[in-house]
């Protein structure tokens, strides 16, 4: 079937160039502003999309994306777009089925105007700003002249590149400037100096925990996966590993403490490090009366939304993470 691309979302036909390895879409609009010598981001990216209001990798699909997209269609073409240069690879096992249904080549046009965004991904610490690594920025203007962001940089449960094994970066140290928009800055520094303040760009420090280790691991494997994995299937791994296949809505008095221990086993597996690593509140914060986002209780058996990093980490206290591999190797 031939997708049919609307233009009606395109202001000016514009010459972008072409993409680059593992490069996110949103970054070929910077690398193409870079070339014109201007100063306004806004202003002058408005030539390619109306929708470019927000310009961080938090989504997964947003208006802009078809916009861009429609540039590459003939010679790249649709998958290769939506596996290599947006993160839709990544997040889909975590979607719900109606939206893994919008993201289909019917509805991937610039004339269907939706936007996907992980559940709570505002409480995910590394979700809403462009990360970089200092060595592929190196690499990257070596080969090809100019620096650009990376698909794999930016998925939020990965704390290393993906090559170098060393640790993204995501802001400077010293003035605290992070690249949540291109309107200042729009692509990364390829001498390890920050282009805001010139001052040199000292190296993270990340967690090594096993779990982080495996977060990364993971990450990599789910973007790369071209195998279909749907979210009721992990969500059925979990009620097998619980034991349980559904809970009343209202749970009697003999069912009770079973199903509180679910949740007192998780928080004890789950150490203060990582929470402090991957999320934008404390222990005491994240495991408050009604908070959702770490609860594997209503995750499993209430049908909450929250994001991959939850579902992740709730798969690993159960001792499922070779289930996942093998779905992932099937």
């Amino acid at each position: 079937m031939v997708l049919k691309w609307e233009l009606r979302c395109i202001v000016e036909k514009v010459e972008l160039p072409a993409l680059l390895p593992d490069e996110h879409l949103l970054s070929v609009l910077a690398r193409w502003f870079d070339t014109t010598g201007r100063n306004d981001f806004l202003a002058m990216s408005s030539k390619v999309s109306s929708n470019n209001a927000v310009l961080t990798p938090s989504s997964i699909w947003r208006p802009i994306y078809s916009d861009l997209a429609h540039h590459y269609i003939d010679t790249v073409g649709l998958i290769k777009i939506l596996s290599e240069h947006t993160l839709i690879s990544f997040y889909k096992p975590f979607l719900r089925e109606k939206e893994v249904q919008k993201l289909t080549a019917e509805n991937l046009s610039v004339d269907k105007l939706f936007k996907i965004k992980p559940a709570l991904q505002s409480h995910v610490q590394e979700a809403s700003h462009w990360r970089w690594c200092s060595e592929c920025a190196k690499d990257d203007y070596d080969e090809y002249g100019v620096t650009y962001w990376h698909t794999y940089h930016q998925i939020p449960t990965m704390h290393r590149c993906y090559k170098h094994n060393i640790p993204l970066l995501s802001k400077c140290q010293s003035c605290n400037f992070e690249y949540k928009n291109f309107q200042r800055h729009w692509l990364p520094p390829n001498d390890g100096e920050c282009l805001e303040c010139q001052a040199v760009l000292e190296p993270v420090t990340v967690l090594t925990a096993p779990t982080s280790n495996w977060l990364d691991a993971i990450s990599i494997a789910l973007h790369q996966s071209r195998e279909p994995i749907e979210l009721l299937t992990l969500i059925q791994l979990m009620k097998n590993k619980l034991g349980y296949e559904v809970l009343p809505k209202n749970i009697p008095v003999a069912l009770r403490k079973e199903v509180a221990l679910m949740q007192v086993n998780f928080e004890s597996w789950l150490q203060d490090d990582v929470i402090n690593s991957y999320f934008n509140k404390d222990r005491q914060d994240i495991f408050k009366r009604n908070q959702k986002i770490l609860n594997i209780v209503t995750t499993v058996y209430r049908d909450s939304q929250v994001p991959p990093i939850s579902i992740l980490l709730m798969l690993k206290s159960l001792g499922l993470e070779h289930e996942l591999t093998k779905l992932l190797l099937r």
